[in-house]
């Protein structure tokens, strides 16, 4: 099989491209029976896009109906524990050209894809794992691996549409075998926010106490002690002499009657617990919303418990490192943003804890942007409701203003900053930052419409800014007549809008640096070669809008 070993200890699977040809060959003659050859606007572009999601989707889920060997979804489980331990331990690292950074992420969403579809499959035990066997499941690997990867590609093209003018193309070559692709230099920004990501996202700030706070409140709600049901786990794999990595299967009783025997658990309350981590035929997503909708906890990733039906029995299912990833993603992409299992939040008291994490995650951002702006001695506010000017005090929140997050004044780049604070979600795909566009873009209520009111009021009342400063610092001298006025967000995670945005967005890792006008924004010129042509593209910020090209004969003379 095409493994490969990473570390010395784990093993991927890496898969091959004779799965392409098949689909590539069929797909294309539909979309040229369906759409024609021609070259397609982007209104058609999304016709043929959504066109194409359906038929991956059709064909991935076929795959999958028609697979039923228990040892199939076995040897799926354990290549995701194994993918699964890695990234924990080398998070967004390359390995090497072909097991990329990139590889990794895209290959462990299709082998949830694959373990989630198991849910509906009535599974059968007792195939051998042995040559045969390898043979036998390296092309259905193959076809999964690369329709799983084009529909995640089609569904992110599908979203970048909404975001990015002209973003998409569809080309046929000599064979008229299709190519999805970004038009102009959108796939070089791609590739150059890439490289970015792990330096924004090392410096991304983190709910320090959060795993100690869920593990007190799993304790006060359901009178469960977090370790315990760790020791549990460990203790049934050894119990039913479990390879390291391999799936657990155990019936449900095993669980809830174990937990409650061991350790003075409810039947009752263990039931509801383990539920709220259980994904089953009845609340698993279609494979459309798996790939458009990252962040609904109906999924593999939040519900490291499946029922999977085995020889006519339903057996729950799980595996160490996928427990951990969830409890994980609790801690730090879910309950800080007010989510957790319906279940669990029917308990009065964890639903209480929940709402005040929630509360508390904004902070958390202002508490480390007020740490910066202290270092670099500046003048500023926080959490403005009302100024105090010499004509008395002057209420924000009564003029559809709302509070502001800071008001900081940058000497070195001559700017008053309005600054608003927003903690987003961890999205690291396309399509899931359409939800960050979508709040920033869309609506009255929209981040930029507030800020937009913010920054006229702040215009209109510049005057009362500078007399509400000089009152706050003892200064009657300071003045803010050579400043001029500039709405800015902060987040604790980047997001592709930065990129592009109306109002300038900045991870918290460059806040010093805009502060102290050291913020340079790279400016890139991009040279294109197409059809004996060479184009030049000077891009800079912001970098997703339609270029204008300065185009030459190659074979010109200077």
């Amino acid at each position: 099989m095409p493994m490969h070993t990473i570390k010395e200890n784990f093993s991927i699977y890496k898969g091959r491209k004779q799965a392409e040809q098949r689909f590539r060959e069929q797909l294309s003659s539909l979309i040229i029976k369906t759409f024609g050859s021609g070259l397609y606007n982007q209104v058609t572009i999304r016709g043929i896009l959504s066109f194409s999601i359906d038929y991956y989707i059709a064909e991935f889920s076929k795959i999958t109906r028609n697979e039923t060997s228990y040892t199939f979804y076995k040897f799926i489980f354990w290549l995701h524990e194994q993918a699964t331990e890695l990234n924990a331990n080398y998070k967004h690292e390359s390995f090497s050209d072909t097991i990329t950074a990139d590889y990794i992420a895209c290959y462990r969403r299709v082998l949830k894809f694959i373990i989630e579809e198991g849910c509906g499959v009535q599974m059968k035990s007792g195939e051998k794992v042995d040559a045969k066997f390898k043979k036998r499941i390296e092309p259905i690997l193959d076809n999964l691996l690369f329709l799983g990867e084009m529909i995640i590609t089609c569904v992110n093209l599908y979203a970048e549409q909404d975001m990015i003018e002209d973003v998409a193309e569809i080309r046929f070559n000599k064979k008229n075998l299709y190519t999805f692709q970004r038009k102009h230099h959108y796939d070089f920004i791609f590739k150059h926010i890439q490289k970015e990501l792990a330096g924004h996202l090392k410096d991304a700030i983190v709910d320090e106490k959060g795993h100690a706070d869920l593990n007190e409140a799993l304790h006060v709600s359901f009178g469960i002690n977090y370790e315990n049901v760790c020791k549990l786990i460990g203790s049934l794999h050894q119990y039913f002499k479990i390879k390291p990595g391999e799936p657990l299967p155990v019936n449900w009783e095993g669980l809830t009657r174990n937990l409650h025997g061991e350790y003075g658990v409810s039947l009752e309350t263990a039931d509801l617990f383990f539920r709220g981590l259980c994904l089953d035929n009845g609340n698993r997503m279609s494979l459309l919303d798996l790939a458009r909708k990252p962040y609904n906890l109906n999924r593999f990733l939040y519900k490291p418990i499946v029922m999977w039906n085995i020889d006519s029995k339903d057996f729950a299912v799980l595996g160490a490192h996928s427990w951990d990833e969830s409890l994980s993603q609790y801690v730090t992409n879910a309950i800080p943003w007010g989510k957790a299992p319906l279940e669990w939040m029917s308990k009065a008291s964890f639903k209480k804890y929940v709402h005040r994490k929630e509360d508390d995650h904004d902070k958390w951002l202002d508490d480390e942007v007020e740490s910066i702006v202290k270092e670099q001695g500046l003048q500023y506010d926080r959490n403005i409701k009302h100024l105090i000017s010499k004509n008395g005090t002057i209420t924000l929140l009564k003029k559809d203003v709302g509070e502001i997050d800071f008001l900081i004044i940058a000497d070195k780049t001559k700017k008053l900053l309005v600054i608003d604070d927003k903690h987003l979600h961890g999205r690291y795909d396309t399509a899931n930052q359409k939800n960050d566009f979508s709040v920033f873009t869309e609506g009255p209520k929209s981040y930029n419409a507030s800020m937009a009111k913010k920054l006229e009021w702040a215009n209109a009342n510049k005057t009362a800014i500078e007399q509400h400063f000089q009152r706050k610092y003892h200064n009657t001298k300071m003045s803010l007549n050579d400043y001029s006025i500039e709405g800015v967000f902060i987040v604790n995670t980047p997001t592709l809008y930065m990129y592009n945005s109306t109002y300038r967005i900045y991870t918290i890792r460059q806040v010093a640096s805009v502060l102290t006008g050291q913020h340079v924004d790279p400016t890139f010129a991009i040279m294109i070669e197409e059809d004996e042509q060479e184009t030049i593209l000077h891009v800079k910020y912001p970098y997703f809008r339609k270029p204008k090209y300065i185009t030459f004969n190659a074979d010109s003379e200077l």
